[in-house]
């Protein structure tokens, strides 16, 4: 049962109505619920998970944080995704305090009491840390995950130094919301009780059989292992550009070169070429001054690395949860 629900300043109507709407489906006959997929690979898509797995995934997030009754959950995630659904559902199932705040880029313009567990996406603790009225704030929250997109690396190195208790979270739908969590300025993901991994033959992610994971789950994750239970992530290989037999890990380059171009969403992408079969080239959001940009980038790369090509781009396509939608040139 829901232990006690508060709602605070400027909560749009319709998302209330949407929250306690997906209360009503959790506390139904059916045995599950309807969860509408993100976006990122494909066309949004309804699908059906049951309640038994999403129970169990809760209760995995909650042996992990040390969930008790009484303690307050932030929801500022839309139930109309995994995300938000789960954060109700934690509640739920722990007898916790639900503490809604607006939807929006800033979450936490309203909160003014102690918080047990939240969860943004990126672009929320961006606004959040770059807005002197709510950047204190964070600390009336004891634990954070950040999940649903890329976190950009500026971002990280600043929280980290903000919130200690702060954790990106890795997960599908597969795994109903993360199945593996890094502590903010570490690079190991580390699998909540009941997940073993393993890897294919690509150095793909793959997931044991398990209570919410019905059969062998392999993914498209290309990731370094360190053990059973724990894992570096290093990118898609769907995204892996292959330039002269010179494999390139978008997402890793990207990393690496943050620093360069600190207040613009950008992306590493492919484009063909004749020679090489693909060449990496460099999309940036927005006006940005790209002198010196591309020879800036072989500093901090490996031999080969580095885009051949840097584009602006107006805007970018984005999926509902923030994720960009990657987009070869």
């Amino acid at each position: 049962m829901l232990n006690d629900l508060i709602i605070l300043d400027e909560v749009q109507e319709n998302y209330l109505q949407d929250v306690l709407e997906f209360i009503k489906e959790w506390e139904n006959d059916a045995d599950y619920i309807e969860v509408k997929t993100s976006g990122s690979t494909g066309e949004p898509k309804n699908i059906q998970l049951t309640k038994e797995k999403v129970r169990l995934s809760a209760q995995a997030t909650g042996a992990f944080f040390a969930f008790e009754k009484g303690k307050t959950i932030l929801l500022n995630l839309s139930p109309s995704y995994i995300a938000g659904k789960l954060q109700i559902v934690r509640a739920i199932e722990h007898e916790m305090k639900l503490v809604i705040a607006p939807l929006g880029s800033n979450p936490l313009i309203y909160l003014e009491q102690p918080i047990y567990f939240a969860a943004f996406v990126p672009s929320q603790i961006q606004t959040i840390i770059e807005e002197e009225e709510t950047i204190e704030k964070l600390q009336l929250i004891e634990h954070i995950i950040i999940g649903g997109a890329p976190l950009p690396p500026p971002v990280e190195n600043e929280l980290s130094f903000l919130h200690k208790h702060t954790y990106v979270s890795f997960g599908m739908t597969e795994t109903i919301t993360h199945f593996a969590l890094r502590r903010i300025g570490t690079p190991i993901y580390n699998c909540l009780p009941n997940y073993q991994i393993s890897v294919d033959q690509r150095s793909c992610l793959v997931i044991q059989p398990n209570e919410i994971v019905e059969d062998l789950l392999i993914t498209n994750d290309v990731i370094d292992v360190i053990d059973e239970k724990s894992f570096k992530w290093k990118g898609r290989v769907d995204f892996v550009i292959n330039s002269g037999g010179v494999k390139i890990h978008p997402e890793k380059v990207e990393k690496m070169i943050a620093h360069l171009i600190p207040h613009n969403n950008f992306y590493i992408t492919s484009k063909q070429d004749d020679k090489l079969g693909e060449i990496a080239i460099l999309l940036i959001e927005g006006e940005f001054e790209v002198a010196d940009l591309l020879e800036q980038t072989k500093s901090y790369l490996p031999r080969y690395h580095s885009p051949k090509e840097v584009y602006l781009k107006g805007a970018f396509n984005y999926t509902e949860s923030g994720k960009i939608i990657r987009e070869k040139f």
